[in-house]
């Protein structure tokens, strides 16, 4: 029975004590009744702007941010072209455009000038004989002038194209000859194709007819 009593008291004082707890923090409350109640509503303030700016997305960082490395990234893109399309690319020959051969430019000035030597001279052994075969000997060139200026036809004038050489040494010349008609006053173009050989010489040429 004396544990009891003991127990009891115990238990009693234990709760005294926190009822005397309780009433003195009411009693602060009560006292402090306006202060509490601006730091509560500080709080509500606070906690709403958060969850606003949390809603939001918005980053609010006081003092001064860190700096952010960044590093660059250059994307180097390499195109390569397919097998197809390098397979159908044609290959460009070393075309020329300048520094015509002088036996090509000899033999153009003869037509211009009307001078059967430099246009004769401007040929190989080879093709004056093939010429001579075939009865157009270097009389034959001069006779040739004679008919075109009775007729009216005058050599005005003549453009390089250009030139490509071959493996072999020698190489193809173009040209364009300007011919006028004095009678008719009508112009027109001839084309000419030469081979020279690889002593400068003209080895074949393709004569109007």
């Amino acid at each position: 029975m004396l544990f009891f009593r003991v127990l009891a008291r115990v238990v009693g004082r234990f709760f005294r004590g926190i009822g005397r707890g309780f009433g003195g923090f009411f009693r602060w409350v009560a006292r402090h009744e306006m202060f509490l109640g601006l730091v509560t509503s500080i709080v509500v303030i606070v906690l709403g702007i958060w969850l606003v700016l949390t809603l939001l997305n918005i980053n609010i960082v006081i003092g001064e941010p860190l700096a952010v490395q960044t590093q660059a990234v250059a994307a180097v893109i390499e195109v390569t072209p397919t097998p197809s399309a390098t397979a159908t690319a044609p290959t460009a020959g070393p075309v020329s455009r300048t520094n015509a051969p002088p036996a090509t430019e000899a033999f153009m000035i003869g037509q211009i000038n009307g001078d059967a030597d430099e246009v004769w001279n401007s040929l190989t052994a080879t093709l004056h004989n093939q010429l001579t075969g075939v009865g157009r000997d270097k009389s034959y060139f001069q006779r040739q002038f004679e008919d075109q200026k009775k007729s009216g036809l005058i050599y005005e004038s003549y453009q390089y194209i250009g030139g490509v050489p071959n493996a072999n040494g020698t190489s193809i010349h173009f040209y364009v000859l300007t011919v006028k008609n004095s009678q008719t006053n009508i112009e027109s173009k001839i084309p000419w194709t030469f081979e020279v050989d690889s002593e400068g010489k003209i080895a074949q040429a393709d004569f109007p007819t």
